[in-house]
C-alpha cells in the first residue's frame, strides 16, 4: 500500500521549500523591526534625558535670578536703613567680592552624571558708557558724549597702557572714529533698520532720547565692528591675549552718570581728553575705590589684600574683612581722596562735572547665570531695575551651547574652564 505525503502528515518537499523561504524573508524584517523598535526606545529615552537635563537647567538657573534679585532689594533696603551704607560697589551683597556670588555652585551627583554647576556674574549697568549719551537734546553733551565713545574704542584693545600687546585687533584713531560716527546716527534713527521692534526699556531721562533698544543693535552700525570683533570678548588663538568686547563696557539703561565704584579703567580712561587724566587720574580713581589693574604691581596688592581678608574669615572676623573693602561713599569723597579731581582747570579743559558725569548709586544690573552639565551650557541674562516696591525686568535672553563645538582657545567666552 502506498501511503501519500498528505495521509502521513508531513509536508510536501515544495511546501517546505515555501516555509524556508517565508522563514528566511521574513526573519531579516522581524530584525529590522526589532532595531528599530530598539533605536526608537533609545532616541526616546535620550529625549526624556535631554527634557530632565533641560528642566533641572531652567530650574537651577531661574532659582539662582530669584536669589539674585532679592539680594538686590536686600542691599536697597540695607542702604535706605543706615544712609552711610547707601553706596553701591562689587563688595555690596549683590556684588561678587562681598556676595561671593561669583563663587560655583554644584547641584546633584557626579557619581550617577546629574551634576549641574552654575557659575553667576554681575555687573553694574550704571559703571558703563550710557549710549543714550550720543542722542542728548544738548549738543554740547552730545558732542562730549561722542568725544568720550571714540576714546573708549580707541582705548579698548590699545598697548599704550600695558594692558594688552599690539594685536590685529585693535582700532586706530581714525577706525574708531568712523565707528563712532555711524553709531551716532543710528543712534538718532537716521540709519536704522525698520523692521527692529521698539522693546519697552526705559527713558533714561528727559534730556536723552531713546536711540538704541539693546546694546546688541550695534551690530547694524558699522561693518568694522564685526571685522574687528570688536563687540565680543574672545581669545585670540595667536597670541594667548583675551580680547575684550565692547559689549560689557556700554550700556543703555541709567541717566548718563557714571558710577565710580564699578567703572572698568577703559571707560574712565576714555572720558578724559589729556594724556594726563588718561592714566594718571583715571588709574587713580580706580584704585581709590580699589580697583587693581592688569600689572605684577597690582598683582602682587591684591594676593596681599586677599590674602588678609581670608584670615579675617578665617576667624571668623566679619567686620576685619569688611574694613579692607575701599569704595566711594559719596561724590565728595572723589573730589577729596583723588588727586587731581579738586583742580578745577583741569575738569574745565577735560569737559567733566563731578556731579554730572558721576554718581555712586546704582539702580540697573545685569545678572548672568550659566549652568553647565557636562558638555553642555544653558545661560540666561537679566538687566534688572530695583526700587522701593521690588524689582522690573527689562530685558532677558536664553543662550545654550556644547562645548564640543567650540575650540578649546574659546571657553572663556562662555565662562566655563575647559573640560
Amino acid at each position: 500500500m502506498i501511503v501519500s505525503p498528505l495521509m502521513s502528515g508531513r509536508p510536501a518537499p515544495a511546501q517546505r521549500g515555501v516555509a524556508l523561504i517565508l522563514v528566511l524573508v521574513l526573519l531579516p524584517l522581524v530584525a529590522i523591526i526589532v532595531t528599530q523598535l530598539s533605536f526608537e526606545a533609545t532616541i526616546s529615552s535620550q529625549l526624556a534625558s535631554n527634557l530632565l537635563a533641560n528642566q533641572q537647567f531652567k530650574g537651577a538657573v531661574q532659582a539662582r535670578l530669584a536669589q539674585m534679585r532679592l539680594r538686590l532689594l536686600r542691599d536697597l533696603k540695607d542702604d535706605e536703613e543706615d544712609p552711610q551704607s547707601a553706596y553701591d560697589s562689587y563688595a555690596d551683597l549683590w556684588g561678587t567680592d562681598g556676595g561671593e556670588t561669583g563663587a560655583v555652585v554644584r547641584k546633584g551627583d557626579r557619581e550617577y552624571g546629574d551634576e549641574v554647576t552654575l557659575y553667576t556674574e554681575v555687573y553694574d549697568e550704571q559703571g558703563k558708557f550710557n549710549l543714550n549719551l550720543l542722542s542728548h537734546n544738548d549738543a554740547q553733551r552730545r558732542g562730549r558724549a561722542r568725544e568720550w565713545f571714540v576714546h573708549l574704542l580707541d582705548f579698548l584693545r590699545d598697548s599704550r597702557f600695558g594692558d594688552l600687546r599690539d594685536n590685529q585687533w585693535d582700532l586706530d584713531p581714525a577706525q574708531a572714529a568712523e565707528i563712532a560716527d555711524a553709531v551716532v546716527k543710528l543712534c538718532l534713527g537716521e540709519e536704522r533698520d525698520a523692521r527692529i521692534p521698539k522693546a519697552k526699556i526705559p527713558a533714561p531721562n528727559a534730556n536723552m532720547q531713546q536711540g538704541l533698544y539693546t546694546v546688541d543693535d550695534l551690530v547694524f552700525a558699522h561693518t568694522l565692528l564685526r571685522e574687528k570683533r570688536i563687540l565680543e570678548t574672545f581669545t585670540d588663538i595667536d597670541s594667548g591675549q583675551t580680547m575684550p568686547g565692547l559689549l560689557d563696557f556700554v550700556t543703555v539703561y541709567g541717566d548718563g552718570r557714571l558710577n565710580a565704584n564699578t567703572a572698568p579703567i577703559q571707560v574712565l580712561r576714555a572720558m578724559f581728553r589729556e594724556p594726563e587724566g588718561q592714566q594718571r587720574i583715571a588709574e587713580s580713581i580706580f584704585h581709590g575705590r580699589g580697583g587693581f589693574l592688569n600689572t605684577d604691581e597690582d598683582a602682587d596688592l591684591k594676593h596681599e589684600r586677599d590674602e588678609e581678608r581670608r584670615e579675617y574669615l578665617d576667624n571668623e572676623d566679619e567686620q576685619g574683612a569688611q574694613s579692607l573693602e575701599q569704595a566711594y561713599k559719596n561724590l565728595n569723597d572723589i573730589v577729596q581722596n583723588v588727586d587731581g579731581m579738586n583742580d578745577q582747570a583741569m575738569l574745565r579743559r577735560n569737559d567733566i562735572d563731578v556731579g554730572r558725569d558721576f554718581t555712586v548709586r546704582t539702580n540697573f544690573f545685569l545678572i548672568v547665570v550659566t549652568a553647565r552639565r557636562d558638555n553642555f551650557l544653558y545661560q540666561r541674562r537679566a538687566v534688572f531695575q530695583r526700587h522701593a516696591k521690588g524689582t522690573v525686568t527689562w530685558e532677558t535672553e536664553v543662550r545654550t551651547a556644547d562645548l564640543g563645538d567650540i575650540p578649546a582657545a574659546e571657553y572663556k567666552e562662555v565662562g566655563a574652564d575647559a573640560p
